[in-house]
C-alpha cells in the first residue's frame, strides 16, 4: 500500500472504484453495521495527502457528536441517545396503523389437507380443512440517503427513522419481503463517493434498536462516514466539504438503484418537520405515492379519533 494513499481495491474488499462518464466513482458496499465495524475498527489507511486533518476526529461534538471511538463502537453496542422518545412516538404511529394481513385461512371441507378430528367424531360430512393460497410474496428495496441540509432537526431525523421503520411494518402486513439499506452520495469536482449498508433482509425481523443508530444518530453521518471517505484515494479537494450532494437522477444511476425500490430522500425532501409525528405520517406517504399498493391510515384524523 502507497502511504498517505488510503485503501486500494487491491487490499479492501469493500471497495470498487469505476468510472462513469467523466467521474470516477468510489463505492464501498457493507452487507451489515457488524462488518462496517469490523472494516472500521482495523483502522484503514488515512489519505493523508487530501485530508490534512481528520474531521472525523476533530469536529465538534454540538456538530458530530461524540468521538470517533465511540461512534464507531455504537455500529455494534448500540446508541442510547433519546431512544426513549423515539420508542414513544414510534408507539403512537403504531396505534393508528390498520393491519391489513393476509393469512391462510382454514376452511371446512370434504376433502383437504388435515383432518377435523371433533367434526368427523361428529359424523360431519366435512371433516377435512383446505388451506387456501396466500398471495405470492413480492419484494421490496427501501434505500435511505442519510445526508441532509444544515438546517435539519433532531426532531424532523428522528420522525423520518420512525416513519422508515412504519413504512416497512406496513409493507410486511401486505405480504411483502423488505430490504433495507441506508447509504450517502456525494461529489467533489469529477469524483463520486457513494457508500452503502445493509440493515435489515427480507424475513429478518426488524430490529427497532439496531437500526436507531444509522437513521437518528449525528455520529453515523458526520464522524463513521466521514471516517470512510478518510480512506478514499480521491484526488479532488475533499477535504474543504467531504462533498455535495447528488441529484436524485445521478443517485439512481450511481447506486444502481431499481426502478422499482423505494428512495427516502432528506426529511425535508419527504415532506417531514419534525413537529407533530402524524401531520408529518400523512405527508411521508404522499411522498411515496404507494396508497394504490396498499391501504395507509389517515394518521391525523385517525390520532384524535
Amino acid at each position: 500500500m502507497e502511504t498517505g494513499k488510503g485503501i486500494t481495491t487491491q487490499n479492501c474488499p469493500y471497495l470498487k472504484v469505476a468510472k462513469w462518464e467523466h467521474m470516477t466513482i468510489y463505492k464501498m458496499n457493507f452487507k451489515s453495521l457488524s462488518q462496517l465495524h469490523l472494516f472500521l475498527k482495523s483502522d484503514p489507511a488515512v489519505n493523508s495527502t487530501i485530508f490534512y486533518s481528520q474531521k472525523s476526529k476533530v469536529s465538534p461534538a454540538k456538530f458530530a457528536g461524540e468521538p470517533l471511538d465511540m461512534a464507531i463502537d455504537y455500529c455494534v453496542g448500540g446508541y442510547e441517545k433519546d431512544f426513549h422518545l423515539f420508542v414513544k412516538l414510534k408507539k403512537d404511529i403504531d396505534r393508528v396503523n390498520v393491519r391489513h394481513v393476509q393469512l391462510r385461512k382454514s376452511r371446512p371441507s370434504v376433502v383437504g389437507s388435515r383432518p377435523n378430528v371433533p367434526a368427523f367424531v361428529a359424523g360431519a360430512p366435512k371433516s377435512m380443512y383446505r388451506m387456501d393460497r396466500v398471495k405470492e410474496k413480492k419484494f421490496i428495496t427501501i434505500y435511505m440517503n442519510l445526508a441532509y441540509t444544515g438546517n435539519t432537526t433532531e426532531g424532523q431525523i428522528r420522525n423520518r427513522g420512525i416513519l422508515t421503520l412504519n413504512l416497512i411494518k406496513l409493507l410486511e402486513n401486505n405480504d411483502y419481503g423488505v430490504n433495507l439499506k441506508v447509504f450517502e452520495a456525494c461529489t467533489v469536482g469529477s469524483e463520486v463517493f457513494a457508500a452503502s449498508i445493509g440493515l435489515k433482509q427480507p424475513g429478518e425481523l426488524l430490529n427497532a434498536k439496531k437500526c436507531y443508530y444509522p437513521l437518528c444518530s449525528k455520529e453515523f453521518l458526520r464522524r463513521v462516514l466521514s471516517r470512510l471517505k478518510e480512506s478514499m484515494p480521491f484526488r479532488e479537494k475533499w477535504h474543504m466539504s467531504y462533498g455535495q450532494l447528488l441529484n436524485h437522477q445521478h443517485v439512481r444511476t450511481i447506486m444502481e438503484i431499481p426502478k422499482d425500490a423505494i428512495i427516502i430522500n432528506a426529511p425535508d425532501e419527504m415532506g417531514i418537520r419534525g413537529i407533530d409525528i402524524y401531520e408529518d405520517a400523512d405527508a411521508f406517504w404522499k411522498k411515496l405515492h404507494l396508497s394504490e399498493e396498499i391501504v395507509v391510515p389517515n394518521y391525523v384524523k385517525e390520532s384524535k379519533e
